[in-house]
């Protein structure tokens, strides 16, 4: 990786799908790069790629600082995190309250709060160093493609949506707040990418000529390579948009 000397990298949700294709990434270009994910199936993956792994949930605040105290430990330096770990089930306004309270708690935990805790982890450790790169993993739900039908609505998803906007809060507060120390902080709003979580949601009867339209989890791995590429003098507090039946390239920067 040109743009940091040595880079030390973390990423959520790494047992598979997206989050594995990025620390695959990262490795191959040179990264020292620690995953984490509540499946057991972390291991196997970090055998595979050649990297670190934690086994917990990220909105543990004892297993984020258990991981983020173990990189500094070892390295003495974060450069890179990536906030990928979420989870989407369907919900909305006619759920019953028992449903509502469980889903509530599970999906702002796996894509909100674990964010909040790593980016604060890791944010004093970039500050020392007076460098760093945050990027959280957002939807194109927070920003739709140009042809798309809806401005910013999805039925039937509240929480997940609801989540994944909160991370424009910790994202655009912290590109600010950070920005002297030279750290960088965006989302990524990605679309529909082939990912073992997406084949669920959609099922087997899933429009095909949909399907075909999928983003590959490499490719949007190269983008997130790209992102933090720029450099210091690259991007931040940005909603990076990538959709399916796109090219998965980076955009311009928007700010």
């Amino acid at each position: 990786m040109k743009s940091i000397d040595n880079p030390i990298a973390i990423v959520t949700g790494a047992a598979q799908g997206l989050g594995k294709a990025v620390g695959e990434r990262l490795v191959e270009e040179g990264c020292e790069v620690t995953i984490t994910d509540q499946s057991e199936l972390v291991l196997e993956t970090a055998d595979q790629i050649g990297a670190k792994a934690f086994i917990g949930n990220v909105g543990d605040a004892e297993h984020v600082r258990d991981v983020v105290d173990a990189v500094i430990a070892s390295h003495g330096k974060i450069d890179i995190l990536i906030n990928n770990a979420g989870e989407v089930f369907p919900t909305g306004p006619h759920d019953d309250w028992e449903k509502t309270i469980l889903l509530f708690d599970r999906i702002f935990t796996s894509n909100t709060k674990g964010a909040f805790l790593f980016g604060r982890a890791v944010a004093a450790t970039m500050m020392r160093n007076k460098a760093g790169n945050i990027i959280n993993v957002s939807t194109d739900h927070v920003k739709p493609s140009p042809n798309s039908a809806r401005h910013h609505g999805h039925g039937h998803m509240d929480l997940y949506n609801a989540s994944k906007w909160a991370l424009n809060g910790f994202t655009f507060d912290w590109a600010k707040s950070l920005a002297e120390y030279n750290i960088r902080v965006n989302n990524l709003c990605v679309g529909a990418t082939d990912t073992e979580m997406l084949r669920k949601w959609s099922g087997e009867n899933a429009d095909p000529n949909w399907v075909k339209s999928w983003m590959r989890p490499e490719d949007v791995a190269g983008v997130i390579v790209d992102i933090i590429e720029e450099g210091p003098n690259g991007r931040t507090g940005d909603n990076v948009g990538l959709y399916a039946g796109f090219d998965c390239i980076l955009p311009p920067a928007e700010n």
